[in-house]
């Protein structure tokens, strides 16, 4: 089951856990609608009201519209595949590409029985802002990597250099992840790790 942490806590900071688990209940459901979707399929906000056992005022309520409700399902899933997958620890011993091709091939392997959800969610009304979620998240994520991170420090004199720096690989690398989500016939996730890794250890500077 997918798990999201309530936003709604009272001035005194307790959580309503009845609005919890109304959250909770609709990103299940639209989460289960877009795994067993079809291509170009798209729900209304009665349907996955109605899946989650609560009214169409309390998804509004809570997310505004149901692309926001998609956009929420897509991260939380997104920063729950990175938890499930340790953290790239380079050895001195071990080129950096090398070591981050570890990482993102576990990444990929995570992310691959999920190409349905993830090309849906791409596909529908909240793409472009997905897009954009995942571009941020990914930037954040690169600029905390180990080497790679200290070297776009290391060329970037401020911070939104940096951020469009990391920003530029992110959009990069969802492109190219994308590509190979929306192929029928796709590469190994070995494969697609190590060119990722080479191209972001060379457009990123690292040796």
């Amino acid at each position: 089951m997918v798990k999201v942490a309530s936003r709604l806590e009272g001035a005194d900071g307790s959580v309503n856990p009845r609005a919890e688990r109304s959250q909770v209940a609709l990103i299940n459901a639209v989460t289960e609608a877009l795994d067993g979707g079809q291509p170009g399929e798209s729900f209304s906000v009665a349907e996955i009201a109605r899946a989650a056992g609560v009214s169409r005022p309390t998804l509004y309520q809570h997310f505004g519209d149901l692309p926001n409700l998609m956009r929420a399902a897509a991260l939380l899933r997104l920063k729950s595949l990175f938890e499930a997958v340790p953290a790239l620890q380079p050895h001195p011993t071990t080129p950096w590409a090398t070591a981050a091709a570890t990482v993102l091939q576990a990444l990929l392997q995570e992310l691959g029985p999920r190409r349905a959800f993830y090309v849906a969610v791409l596909d529908s009304t909240a793409g472009r802002e997905v897009r954009e979620d995942v571009i941020e998240f990914l930037a954040s994520r690169i600029i905390d990597v180990p080497t790679l991170g200290s070297v776009i420090k290391k060329a970037e004199s401020t911070t939104e250099g940096l951020r469009e720096h990391a920003m530029f690989l992110a959009a990069g690398a969802l492109w190219r992840t994308e590509r190979w989500l929306r192929d029928d016939h796709p590469e190994p996730a070995s494969q697609l790790a190590d060119r990722l890794s080479h191209i972001l250890a060379t457009a990123g500077g690292v040796q």
